[in-house]
């Protein structure tokens, strides 16, 4: 049984790291089409900070706070 996992454990590593890699590549596609955002500048941000910068954007629209979301987002259209 042990051997099995040992031969599987590999795979299973490879299949999570990519699936980690689609989510944090869904998250700058949205950014992309939603916003404009340049794919370029997005891709210097890791996966955490696509996060955090989805979380904000999404915290100014539920408050309406236009102003700043222009802000936010300027910075990182093309």
């Amino acid at each position: 049984m042990s051997i099995l996992l040992l031969l599987l454990a590999p795979g299973i590593f490879a299949i999570y790291w990519l699936i980690r890699l689609q989510i944090c590549l869904s998250r700058a596609r949205y950014l992309v089409d939603t916003y404009g955002m340049d794919r370029k500048k997005l891709q210097k941000l890791s996966c955490k900070e696509l996060k955090k910068l989805r979380i904000s954007i999404d915290e100014l629209r539920h408050a309406n706070d236009a102003f700043a979301l222009e802000n936010l987002v300027r910075s990182f259209r093309a």
